[in-house]
């Protein structure tokens, strides 16, 4: 196959779109990262007393110029590689049939009607309402009860804290005291 050609050219076209949209978000957010940790930490991690990773290689031109530095064009490297590798394996024929064969999959699929996606969406959230409701009901009986096991007082752990910050039950200050603004 030439290098330019796609396989089985307008086959799985959304997928594939998809696909390669996805795959080049996470090698521009890979190169990015190599970009910021060689700016910043690289020659730090390996002992460089002279910055190398970080430091300006034009510096003829001022502010133009000053962020091209070795970590840039390591970045733009592993960047333009990632962006040959990902147009292979998108047109490979293993990987661009398993594509194909999941857009018609999925032209299949018969959907629920909004409606009972709407439904069925209110149920779960309702539901997952009341359990975190009853998860903080659970933490802060443990907290409360481990912090007077530990010690504390009980305004410092669990329901304590909560009804001490709410009823605003802490003693003023010093400078309050005073009349301060």
């Amino acid at each position: 196959m030439a290098m330019f050609e796609n396989y089985r050219r307008g086959a799985g076209r959304r997928t594939r779109t998809a696909a390669t949209f996805l795959l080049m978000a996470l090698l521009a957010w890979a190169s990015y990262a190599i970009l910021d940790y060689g700016n910043t930490r690289l020659d730090r991690l390996l002992g460089n007393d002279n910055p190398f990773w970080g430091r300006a290689l034009v510096t003829t031109g001022g502010s133009l110029t000053e962020w091209i530095t070795a970590s840039f064009l390591l970045a733009l490297a592993v960047f333009t590689a990632g962006m040959f590798a990902l147009r292979a394996f998108v047109n490979r024929p293993a990987s661009a049939d398993l594509l194909i064969e999941t857009e018609a999959e999925l032209k299949r699929v018969k959907w629920a009607p909004r409606k009972d996606a709407t439904r069925a969406t209110a149920v779960v959230l309702y539901f997952v309402f009341w359990f975190a409701v009853v998860m903080l009901v659970y933490d802060l009986t443990f907290s409360m009860g481990i912090g007077m096991l530990q010690g504390q007082s009980w305004d410092k752990a669990g329901w304590g804290r909560l009804a001490s910050m709410v009823l605003r039950l802490d003693p003023p200050k010093a400078d309050d005291a005073k009349g301060t603004p």
